[in-house]
């Protein structure tokens, strides 16, 4: 059975402008205005308000903090990473700077740069929720699974009605194969954010992974009630369907997942085996062609169909995909033979 979707669906960086600070009248007056187009989404004006009120005070860090807040909004992260570093080397223990230049370190892709940013805007603010999640989120992408739990635990410690820590955390535990503590944390997610189609989706993979097919298969509905167009709701719930011996409802569940996103083999080759299962050989023989069109190198597509093909007494094309079997994986000859001879002797026995 083929790989899980993706799990993951970390919480996005949050950002905050400052207040202006008790300057002179000829520096408040601007920096106000400046903080009145940014919060009016006019970005390119507010930061040329910016310049001027750093042209005339090149001392005072808030003024660097906001231009590099209307910088990030823009994107241009660069730009931002600079202003927040100089707002930093005018007020060093600005929490709220390093947390901000976090983020735009981690847009960047600059990873440790951002864990720095976040661990030391922790040290300065120990009880803001926001940096632990970003750290956390950081160390869940470097897969320090451990230490992205001990983050987001921290984070539930201080906003404990907060649903994306509950349901960050829940990733981290699936991730350890912590199933158990996984669903508790994704049913704690939907208690305090019931439309969190992430949570019952991933809590189905949780099911799934202990076998509870028909639990995962209930959350998998509720997901698709939330996100109908999820191609991976349809598909892991058509994995479910599959392992309860359901072939039908699979096949119809592979086919909406198909519908959605056509360029992934996984479901069409799942299907396939589903019509096997219920001995539909030309739609099962379609669905490996496809993915064999799809994925030219899958010995896994070759197999199935080959095997589909001694069935249908189409020996030339059999042996023809069995070939190209062991051309891709030499190494599999051995475990594929006694396959393919057990399928013939079946259809010998049938035809006597």
């Amino acid at each position: 059975m083929m790989a899980h979707a993706s799990i993951v669906a970390l919480l996005a960086a949050i950002l905050w402008t400052s207040a202006a600070p008790a300057v002179a009248a000829e520096v408040r007056e601007p920096l106000k205005h400046a903080l009145e187009l940014h919060d009016a989404g006019k970005l390119k004006e507010a930061i040329a308000e910016y310049d001027k009120v750093i042209k005339t005070y090149p001392k005072l860090a808030e003024a660097y903090f906001n231009r590099g807040n209307a910088y990030y909004d823009l994107g241009m992260d660069q730009q931002a990473v600079r202003d927040y570093g100089q707002a930093l080397r005018l007020n060093p223990k600005d929490a709220e700077a390093h947390y901000n230049r976090g983020n735009a370190h981690r847009r960047l892709k600059q990873q440790k740069a951002a864990l720095d940013d976040y661990s030391t805007a922790i040290k300065l603010n120990p009880e803001d929720a926001r940096s632990y999640i970003n750290r956390g989120s950081l160390h869940f992408d470097a897969r320090r699974y451990e230490d992205a739990v001990k983050d987001f635990s921290d984070a539930i410690r201080m906003d404990a009605g907060d649903a994306q820590s509950y349901y960050n955390r829940g990733n981290a535990y699936l991730a350890l194969n912590r199933t158990d503590e996984a669903i508790r944390d994704y049913g704690a997610a939907l208690e305090r954010d019931p439309k969190l189609a992430e949570a019952y989706y991933n809590r189905g993979i949780a099911h799934a992974d202990g076998k509870k097919y028909e639990l995962a298969i209930r959350d998998f509905d509720e997901a698709l009630r939330l996100d109908p167009k999820s191609a991976e709701a349809f598909y892991n719930r058509g994995l479910a369907k599959m392992r309860l011996g359901r072939f039908a409802d699979a096949i119809e569940d592979y086919s909406e997942a198909m519908r959605i996103d056509p360029k992934d083999p996984e479901a069409q080759f799942n299907r396939g085996l589903a019509h096997l299962r219920i001995d539909k050989y030309d739609h099962a023989a379609r669905d490996f062609s496809a993915v064999i069109g799809m994925q030219p190198k899958s010995a896994d597509a070759y197999v199935y169909r080959g095997l589909i093909r001694i069935y249908q007494g189409k020996d030339k094309e059999a042996d023809a995909d069995f070939q190209k079997v062991f051309q891709l994986d030499p190494g599999l000859r051995k475990t594929i033979q006694p396959v393919i001879d057990e399928a013939r002797a079946k259809v010998k026995e049938k035809s006597k």
